[in-house]
């Protein structure tokens, strides 16, 4: 477990990240900027203030999940855990492919988020959209820096602008709500266009609480293992009453032909409520929320990274950690690596197809934590379980039905035209699995077999036997 830091001293990732630190980390990694855009992908499926119900289903179906990864995280405690139960229910090479395609998931978001708040401070203060990116730099350069120093610093940074973010969106859309006049239209119609049309705005729904599992990295460093499962369990609650508020009075006070097409919304909802100080204090909140994203996602993606390279499976550099005991080359890889998809947005403006990629990615993920818990249940059977969900193998069998359609209905979705059909999700994550599946099958092996070659030439070779003057005779 231990691993050498550039100095060569023996480190370890450190327990010092408390409840509070663990489930506004939960939190703000599935609360990110482009959370306000998959609303509003939401509301393309429903009509009226429905799209709080579809946020309610999802919450429902998230929790389920809760219990999921609370189990599987429960077997195994550590930042490679998600590798580790993967491996053990479906075999080393399939569970390799699907994590890493996973793993794009948190990158994906990250340089959403880094286009859509360069968009709302372009809306905001003017500029050309390189000024708007310069913006970007710098929040991307904090999250990175706040992460090198370290775990403790990392989860308070966390917990503050967590908070910030989601009192902001709730105080905001209260008022929007008992500002604006007008009816509360059709409630409960999630399904009042149809099933089809139903189903896929749960599927946006689901969205919205995307990533809070991603805490199960941090089990190296929480306090105790059972922080990992209360934090998985009261972060969707946070998430339902927040995104919930919001949809219904983005749906009251925002007309639809400006919410749809717009890169910020959240900037609508707040002049709509207080006009330009409004629209100011969201874009702070906005901000505030990309430091969320971007911290949160360095914290934990890091964590993933940074135990898969110690065990052999990534390149050994991904493993060195700084004096703060922070996997520091991944943070780094990571900055730099969302820094550059970013700007892959800001050139072809495509969030909305991020929105939908990331859909499928938890759908697909959710199935898969389903399948895992029914097949550990019996592979393993005689292990110890700190939390054992209650119906698990019913629950997960239920999970893999119900996230497997909707991992393939979102496939084919198509945020900009709800009408329509699109492939361009399902190729995306078709490419990212080929390049997981490359990496996996050719590079791999490679690792591997440079990490055990260490691993033998580090092992202290016994000396052989001196023989002394008198033939035959050895000397101890």
């Amino acid at each position: 477990m231990a691993e050498l830091t550039d100095s060569g001293n023996s480190a370890h990732l450190r327990r010092s990240l408390s409840l509070t630190g663990a489930t506004m980390t939960s939190t703000g990694l599935a609360f990110a900027v482009i959370d306000y855009i998959a609303v509003v992908s939401i509301l393309a499926y429903t009509v009226g203030v429905s799209a709080w119900l579809a946020v309610l289903i999802a919450g429902f179906l998230v929790l389920i999940v809760s219990g999921l990864f609370s189990e599987l995280n429960g077997l195994y405690p550590t930042a490679a855990g998600i590798r580790l139960y993967m491996t053990s229910a479906m075999g080393e090479r399939k569970a390799m492919i699907t994590t890493f395609t996973y793993l794009t998931s948190v990158v994906l978001v990250i340089a959403a988020d880094a286009f859509l708040i360069g968009s709302a401070i372009q809306h905001v203060l003017g500029g050309p959209s390189v000024a708007a990116y310069a913006w970007i730099v710098l929040l991307l350069a904090l999250a990175v820096g706040g992460n090198l120093l370290g775990v403790r610093m990392a989860g308070t940074v966390q917990t503050i602008v967590t908070s910030i973010v989601l009192v902001s969106t709730f105080v905001i859309s209260i008022v929007a709500i008992a500002t604006t006049h007008g009816s509360y239209s059709y409630p409960l119609g999630l399904f009042h266009k149809g099933i089809f049309h139903g189903v896929q705005a749960l599927i946006f729904a689901v969205f919205l609480y995307a990533a809070f599992e991603w805490v199960t990295t941090a089990a190296e460093e929480v306090h105790k293992p059972a922080v990992i499962t209360r934090a998985l369990f009261i972060a969707p609650a946070i998430l339902f009453v927040v995104a919930g508020v919001f949809s219904v009075a983005l749906a009251h006070a925002v007309s639809r032909t400006a919410m749809h097409g717009s890169a910020y919304p959240q900037l609508l909802l707040g002049k709509a409520a207080l006009g330009e100080v409004g629209m100011i204090w969201m874009l702070g909140a906005t901000m505030v929320a990309a430091m969320n994203t971007f911290n949160g996602g360095f914290l934990v993606a890091s964590r993933f990274i940074y135990a898969a390279a110690r065990e052999g499976i990534l390149p050994r550099v991904f493993a060195r950690l700084n004096v703060k005991a922070v996997p520091w080359v991944a943070v780094l890889a990571l900055g730099i690596s969302s820094g550059v998809i970013a700007a892959a947005v800001f050139a072809t403006r495509q969030w909305l197809l991020l929105v939908a990629v990331g859909s499928v990615l938890e759908a697909g993920i959710y199935a898969v934590a389903g399948y895992c818990v029914v097949r550990l249940r019996s592979r393993e059977s005689d292990r110890v379980r700190p939390f054992t969900l209650k119906f698990g193998r019913s629950l997960g069998v239920f999970a893999m039905v119900v996230f497997g359609i909707l991992t393939v209905i979102g496939a084919f979705s198509d945020p900009r035209h709800p009408s329509h059909l699109s492939l361009l999700p399902f190729l995306v994550v078709a490419v990212l699995a080929v390049l997981s599946t490359v990496y996996v099958v050719v590079f791999m092996p490679r690792v591997k077999a440079k990490a055990a070659a260490r691993v033998a030439a580090s092992r202290p070779r016994r000396r052989p036997p001196r023989v002394t003057g008198i033939a035959g005779a050895e000397e101890d």
